[in-house]
């Protein structure tokens, strides 16, 4: 600044001499009066002539000094002016010039002029500050607004958008066609109502990506001072909770309708025995509790794992925040269920990449998964086989996976089972499917175990593979987001690449 104002000073000095035969036209009309005045003095012989020559002399040397000094004063108040105006911005226009409009003085109406220039720029700044706080205030409080929100010009471009709109739609999208980003016919019909002028009506719209959700959409217009119509504000309103939430009752109740039957069934037929024909038999007695018993625990079962796909599914539209280490979770399940296998004479290994970088994502959810994923290898394995679980970065990801292709970590489990026909694969991650719907019931699964680790992974932002070999295995696949970007080199996303007989596959 100090650079800047020593050259606006020298600017000042150069540019502030003014050209001296205006000096001289000018003292000459100045001093014409005076010389008028002499002349006449020594005409009617009150002084003489050398007296009268002498005064014209000094007159007009006087003035001289005083209009050049005036001039130059005026010179650096244009030159001030000037500067203001060639400024590129405002802060460079309201700089301290103090140092250029010094050279006039402190006395004299050129310096009163300079100070009352100086108190205008002062109040102006204070002025201009004030405004762009106001204006930083409302911008804050627009980018704090939970909902998206966009502002649409005349042309139907984006001009502003909020933190909100940005995290749904894109992080450049200020400046793109509106058409570009949101194609739903029902919204640009609004928007362009809006531009008109015309009232709008809410607009009921789904986005498919990176998660189905539903928003309801207010146009309005924004006006000008003559009342004219400028842009269009678009206010989105997430009803995806609201409509999740009632599909989850009638789902709810037609599910529990469902699975509940068979053995609410079976435990009034048994009840109606044990108070009828049975009630004086004690082995039948103690064979039909212990049948009711385990239909009460599977009853229980289901109404958990339904309690639980519903809670995931509320929040599904809501990706996680936190950083999880899987090394830990991975270590937990597997002491969980160890006592299961064995009783079953089958082992769990478990190899963690030893540089594994945290995921994404929340630890009791990420914990079900794991432990829906092993439980599925151990009961439908062979007995004396091998649960094997690895987890590391991901050389490959599904098509489905959302995220970035060299940030995932892949979470794989693989039992050595029957296997699972092609046709079967697409379909597992359903609710209530299953592909021996006796051997599942009466392993106690529920068939909602792969729907409930689907949702997760969905929720999580990442992907589920399942591949199959009939005869020889199950491999199920987690892909999840790490919270670094660095690829890893370690892990494999393809499974089983060299292994023979029919295989398929499917990404969820």
């Amino acid at each position: 600044m100090a650079d800047v104002r020593t050259t606006q000073e020298d600017r000042s000095r150069t540019l502030a001499a003014p050209a001296w035969s205006t000096v001289w036209r000018m003292s000459g009309l100045l001093a014409l009066v005076p010389t008028l005045f002499f002349v006449g003095l020594a005409a009617a012989g009150e002084i003489s002539v050398l007296t009268a020559g002498g005064g014209v002399a000094g007159t007009y040397l006087s003035l001289i000094f005083i209009v050049r000094r005036h001039l130059r004063e005026l010179a650096i108040l244009r030159q001030h002016l000037d500067d203001r105006a060639q400024a590129p911005d405002l802060e460079t226009a309201l700089a301290d010039r103090r140092g250029a409009i010094s050279l006039i003085g402190d006395t004299g109406p050129s310096a009163e002029l300079a100070l009352s220039l100086e108190r205008a720029d002062r109040q102006f700044s204070t002025w201009m500050s004030a405004a762009h706080r106001e204006a930083e205030t409302r911008t804050r409080v627009i980018q704090a607004i939970p909902d998206p929100l966009l502002v649409i010009d005349v042309r139907s471009r984006i001009i502003s958008a909020n933190r909100a709109a940005q995290m749904q739609f894109g992080q450049r999208i200020e400046g793109r066609d509106l058409s570009a980003v949101i194609r739903h016919p029902a919204v640009l019909a609004a928007v362009r109502d809006a531009q008109a002028g015309k009232p709008t009506a809410s607009v009921e719209f789904e986005i498919a990506a990176p998660t189905e959700r539903t928003f309801t959409v207010q146009a309005e217009p924004l006006r000008d001072g003559l009342d004219q119509p400028t842009a269009a504000l678009l206010l989105f309103v997430d009803l995806t909770a609201a409509k999740r939430s009632e599909q989850m009752r009638v789902d709810f109740v037609a599910n529990v309708s469902h699975e509940l039957r068979t053995p609410l069934s079976t435990l009034m037929g048994f009840i109606e025995t044990l108070q009828g024909p049975a009630r004086e038999d004690t082995d039948a007695r103690d064979r039909f509790l212990e049948i009711m018993r385990l239909q009460a625990h599977r009853m229980s079962r289901l109404v958990n794992d339904l309690l639980s796909l519903s809670r995931i599914e509320t929040n599904e539209h809501s990706a996680p925040t936190a950083t999880v280490d899987l090394g830990p979770i991975l270590d937990g399940v597997k002491a969980t269920l160890d006592l299961e296998a064995r009783r079953k004479d089958m082992r769990v290994t478990v190899d963690i990449s030893a540089d594994l970088p945290p995921v994404i994502g929340e630890a009791d959810e990420l914990t079900q998964v794991l432990q829906n994923l092993m439980d599925n290898a151990i009961k439908y394995g062979r007995s004396g086989t091998v649960v094997e679980v690895s987890a590391g970065p991901a050389e490959k990801v599904p098509a489905s996976y959302p995220g970035k292709r060299d940030g995932a970590i892949a979470v794989r489990v693989k039992n050595r089972g029957e296997g699972i026909d092609a046709d079967h694969i697409p379909r597992l991650t359903e609710r209530f499917y299953r592909v021996d719907t006796a051997r599942s019931r009466e392993l106690g699964g529920t068939g909602l175990g792969l729907a409930i680790v689907k949702h997760i992974v969905v929720r999580h932002r990442g992907a589920l593979a399942i591949e199959s070999v009939r005869g020889e295995g199950t491999t199920v696949t987690a892909f999840l987001p790490q919270m670094t970007t660095a690829a890893g080199s370690g892990g494999n996303a393809g499974v089983g690449q060299d292994r023979p007989g029919p295989r398929a596959t499917t990404a969820a």
